[in-house]
């Protein structure tokens, strides 16, 4: 990985260490947000342990990858390319600003941004994408404002409580 090319203004984004344990700990066991990932039990130290020791932070092997967003000193987020298909050179992108005091501040936008240029620019994808439940206007916003357009809608697409509701499909394609 060229991390040199992960390295933002005011953020920099970097491979998951020992150290990290606690805060995806805390991260993966909020069941407020299970309804936005493929998890939706919680996870033991163990599990988020082994996920960290076996990540080579190489997608063509693991076939997903998760970066820490760091601000200063303090790790503020995660983001993941996930469901990675290498023969049509694409994958899902999500992001996570755990702390809301760290939101609203650039560091998603500059973080989804340097994240795609290492997509497109490194790893040669044609495509990266997402789905956001319609209710998180919040993240629609985000990736509108980094070149991902609305391709479509999933209907009854994520269950939030005892409620199904649409995902609005956004794509940036490389070029």
């Amino acid at each position: 990985m060229r991390y040199d090319l992960l390295i933002g203004e005011k953020i920099k984004l970097r491979e998951m260490l020992d150290s990290d344990l606690e805060l995806i700990y805390d991260w993966e066991n909020r069941p407020e947000l299970w309804h936005l990932g493929d998890e939706h039990n919680p996870l033991t130290e163990a599990q988020i342990s082994d996920f960290i020791n076996h990540s080579t932070g190489d997608i063509y092997t693991d076939g997903q990858l998760r970066l820490m967003i760091e601000f200063g000193e303090e790790t503020i987020g995660c983001i993941d390319l996930f469901e990675f298909d290498q023969h049509n050179q694409r994958a899902g992108v999500g992001i996570l600003i755990a702390n809301s005091k760290n939101r609203k501040s650039g560091h998603a936008k500059e973080a989804v941004n340097l994240l795609t240029n290492y997509c497109f620019e490194i790893l040669n994808f044609r495509q990266l994408y997402c789905h956001i439940p319609v209710d998180n206007e919040a993240s629609m916003s985000l990736f509108s404002s980094c070149s991902f357009e609305e391709t479509g809608r999933c209907k009854d697409w994520v269950k939030k409580e005892n409620e199904f509701m649409d995902a609005v499909f956004m794509q940036r394609l490389n070029g």
